[in-house]
């Protein structure tokens, strides 16, 4: 495939990640396109990027948060970036495009409009001093934090900073060289990181409304669950109820006519739509501030990807079980203790609890397939596909389709007002 194939043919690839700043809150997250085999230009034209780029920016509420987008040097070239608006968007451009005549002149016009600008394979490259003189933020990648060729990590970040740029480092899956790059200096963490903290014990006690959402959780999970009973559940608690009511009769459901009762709503919504967002509920309720909504949101769609993937591979049986095992594969960060800990009170199945704690289970090699999908690891994401017929293609529809839902689900819930306390590894 040449430079002129489009994305309608050939299918794409698409990762986004989570970027917290040093009081590891959320700062926005970093998106990247990409064509299987890393052939062909991705953003041939006008059109075909504008229906990327519509469809798959995060639509979430938070004014504030900023979208970090990789685009090659054709796209750049094309001035493919100014379809989008720029304010809150930082442009990712590779450092070895500074070579590139006309990639100076056209970055520099791009910030002239108010995008922002980043580099990404930062290295201080002999020759680049002129695309990196625009830059704001500096990527460097987590693997070059070793002894190298190119310097260590807090060489690299020390350089960003005498240009007058921060240091964002990526690549960061566990918390470990996160709390390396910190020390490093590092301003900004890309990455999946809280995934893999390996929190001890801690003597902060699970609270019991902590317990009834976990318990709801596993309840809306079981296929036969008595919606009836869930239904009395959830009108006995008042906030739950008054949320769920509000969300039902907004505009954005549609229902032609105002819900008052849960079991009034489950005939008029069907238990579905529903059954979605009270998981979504749940899973928020356990904490409100800023950094675990994030997580939260990471979460769903986690959960979202697994019971799709599930359902594509033709095994609906185990649709609930990966659902539930999205919803809680954050728990760690989110509560701020180990998952055993957590998890004490809660009737999960051992296969789920299992998983979750770092022990081998039937289900782990799904959630290492979420890993591979989130971290761009597409080989080891179509080897472990294969495994149940499904190809990199099929994974990546259902990646999309993850990404979309859970950012319609989130639009509905309030933003969260409160700070979180740094947890100690």
């Amino acid at each position: 495939m040449g430079h002129n194939t489009c994305s309608e043919e050939t299918g794409f690839l698409l990762t986004r990640q989570p970027v917290f700043d040093r009081s590891l809150e959320p700062w926005g997250s970093a998106m990247r396109f990409a064509l299987p085999g890393n052939e062909g230009h991705l953003f041939c034209d006008e059109t075909s990027a504008n229906m990327l780029l519509e469809a798959y920016l995060p639509q979430r509420e938070d004014s504030t948060s900023r979208i970090l987008i990789g685009f090659p040097e054709e796209a750049l070239l094309q001035d493919i970036p100014r379809l989008l608006w720029p304010e809150g968007v930082v442009l990712e451009v590779d450092e070895s495009a500074g070579f590139r005549p006309g990639i100076v002149q056209a970055v520099a016009e791009l910030k002239k409009v108010g995008f922002g600008i980043a580099i990404s394979d930062f290295r201080n490259r002999p020759g680049c001093g002129g695309l990196n003189a625009l830059a704001e933020i500096m990527g460097i990648d987590c693997a070059d934090g070793a002894e190298s060729d190119h310097g260590n990590l807090e060489e690299r970040i020390q350089a960003a900073h005498g240009l007058g740029a921060k240091a964002l480092v990526r690549g960061l899956t566990s918390w470990t060289p996160m709390l390396q790059a910190r020390m490093a200096n590092a301003d900004f963490f890309q990455g999946f990181f809280f995934t893999s903290m390996h929190l001890k014990p801690s003597s902060r006690l699970i609270t019991a409304t902590q317990v009834s959402r976990l318990r709801l959780l596993e309840c809306l999970s079981q296929p036969d669950a008595d919606f009836k009973a869930l239904a009395r559940v959830v009108e006995a608690d008042a906030a739950l109820t008054y949320r769920l009511l509000l969300f039902l009769n907004s505009a954005s459901f549609g229902l032609a006519r105002k819900v008052t009762s849960i079991e009034q709503a489950i005939v008029l919504a069907g238990w579905r739509p529903l059954k979605k967002w009270l998981e979504i509920a749940l899973l928020t309720d356990l904490s409100p501030s800023p950094r675990h909504q994030e997580l939260c949101h990471y979460a769903a769609q986690r959960s979202i990807f697994l019971r799709c993937i599930a359902k594509t591979a033709g095994l609906e049986q185990l649709a609930p079980s990966l659902a539930l095992l999205g919803l809680l594969s954050f728990i760690e960060p989110i509560l701020e203790m180990p998952p055993e800990q957590a998890l004490v009170n809660i009737p999960v199945s051992e296969a789920i609890r299992m998983a979750l704690c770092g022990q081998k289970s039937p289900l782990s090699p799904w959630l290492g397939l979420a890993y591979a999908m989130e971290n761009a690891q597409w080989e080891l994401a179509a080897r472990v596909g294969a495994s149940v017929k499904l190809a990199l293609s099929d994974l990546s529809k259902c990646y999309l389709e993850s990404l979309t839902e859970a950012d319609a689900l989130f639009r509905l819930l309030p933003a969260p007002k409160t700070k979180a306390s740094n947890p100690d590894a």
